[in-house]
């Protein structure tokens, strides 16, 4: 998925030539890696038979690529809300950084 698909859209920011493409990949990576963790944490008390709660090498193995690959695709399509606050924040601290030297 084309990971401009889901920019931020306001009042600042409704032409895609003003988004710092870069910061908005970044806070969409964090975002992806929280869920990550979130969704692997749930999966780590799985039991039983199938390819997500079998024992041994290949069952974790699999669950790992599972949940990251879930994390990504929850993340670029909309996540749990905190791409935009963290590219918001990755804004302004680029600002601040800018506005001391």
């Amino acid at each position: 998925m084309d990971p401009t698909l889901s920019l931020p859209i306001n009042s600042s920011t409704k032409n895609p030539s003003h988004i710092d493409k870069r910061a908005w990949k970044t806070a969409q990576d964090f975002e992806s890696v929280y869920l990550s963790t979130m969704i692997g944490q749930m999966m780590s008390n799985l039991s039983g038979d199938g390819p997500l709660a079998a024992e041994g090498t290949g069952g974790d193995a699999w669950r790992g690529m599972l949940t990251e690959e879930m994390a990504k695709t929850i993340s670029l399509s909309g996540g749990v809300g905190i791409t935009q606050s963290i590219y918001s924040e990755l804004i302004r601290l680029q600002s601040t950084a800018g506005q001391s030297q």
